[in-house]
């Protein structure tokens, strides 16, 4: 009894710590659903959302932490493990919104990923807009490395807690199911080119 009291009282205290609905990361770290990012950006706060994906028998884990600091912009690392090396290796991303989503216009925001190790396979630069209209909401963006050529995705609000994605990333479409557990924990399941597993949490400073 004593044990669930402890656990509600934690939950309640960590709840009302300022905490927005749960910012989902990509699994390659920026703002974004599943494999892409999209125009949103973590507002003041930090975010982390370690991930597994299965490809036929091997698999990749990343664990991507974001920093949302306010003035349009996030910054973060995600240590990415290979399945040839028990070793994280770190890549460094930044994003930076230059025109905020409007009644009218869609959010655009830039953004890069520095890959000092060459663990992915080179940097990666990218532009994205994003736009929401009723349970619609839609995102088109075109980048290099890891975002080579043209990408997007669509989203469909099932319920206030749960939304079916569908994507287009690497000449390839994906499908991904999110899920808002609690205010500040999502979870979401992915299939691209494998299956991917992510627990999202999500803290407003």
């Amino acid at each position: 009894m004593k044990v669930k009291v402890l656990l509600l009282t934690v939950v309640f205290l960590v709840s009302s710590y300022g905490l927005a609905s749960a910012s989902t990361l990509s699994n390659w770290g920026p703002t974004g659903i599943s494999e892409i990012p999209t125009a949103e950006v973590m507002s003041l706060g930090v975010g982390i959302g370690p991930n597994i994906g299965f490809y036929g028998e091997e698999s990749l884990v990343r664990v991507p932490v974001t920093l949302g600091l306010g003035i349009g912009m996030e910054i973060g690392a995600t240590g990415i493990s290979l399945p040839s090396s028990s070793e994280m290796s770190p890549v460094f991303h930044l994003k930076l919104n230059v025109i905020e989503e409007k009644a009218l216009l869609p959010g655009l925001s830039i953004g890069g990923i520095l890959d000092v190790n060459n663990v992915i396979g080179g940097n990666t630069i990218y532009l994205v807009l994003s736009k929401g209209i009723g349970n619609l909401k839609g995102h088109i963006g075109m980048g290099s490395g890891i975002y080579e050529g043209i990408f997007g995705a669509l989203e469909f609000k099932l319920t206030d807690n749960m939304d079916l994605v569908g994507f287009y990333k690497s000449e390839k479409i994906g499908i991904a199911l999110n899920i808002d557990i609690l205010s500040f924990l999502n979870a979401t399941v992915t299939y691209h080119e494998g299956l991917i597993v992510q627990l999202g949490l999500s803290v407003s400073l």
